[in-house]
């Protein structure tokens, strides 16, 4: 059994840990932001009948962050769209197809918009809509 010090003492660390994060939490949404931005740039840059592999590579490279980070700071739904883009270019290997190009371009058209309307959490119930027709996108022809 814990003692009392011991248990006081993870409470402490957890809720100075909370309170880290919180102070960051505004930071971020700036850096949400300009990572939304940065993942729209470099996808207009994509020739969609010839993508360049070191593009695509940005472009993932961007997503990866956002998949690793936003979570951490409450933006679960930004996390979810991003882990699905990340999984849907890991999978083509680097070839995209034209209608391939069309879903990125999808995945970074609703992640900007879910950053530009600040919405945090995993988005509910339209959320979970949202990120299942992204992946059902994955499977289509």
């Amino acid at each position: 059994m814990a003692d009392a010090n011991t248990t006081d003492s993870r409470a402490d660390r957890l809720a100075q840990a909370e309170a880290a994060i919180n102070a960051l939490k505004g930071e971020y949404t700036l850096q949400l932001r300009a990572d939304a931005d940065q993942l729209a740039k470099i996808f207009a840059s994509v020739n969609p009948k010839s993508p360049d592999a070191a593009i695509l590579e940005e472009l993932f490279g961007v997503a990866h962050n956002l998949k690793g980070q936003a979570g951490s700071f409450g933006y679960d739904l930004v996390t979810s769209i991003a882990a699905s883009l990340c999984d849907f270019l890991r999978r083509q290997e680097g070839r995209l197809s034209a209608h391939d190009i069309k879903i990125v371009g999808q995945h970074v058209q609703v992640l900007v918009r879910v950053v530009d309307k600040g919405i945090v959490g995993d988005g509910g119930e339209t959320g979970q809509k949202i990120v299942q027709s992204l992946r059902d996108l994955h499977s289509k022809p």
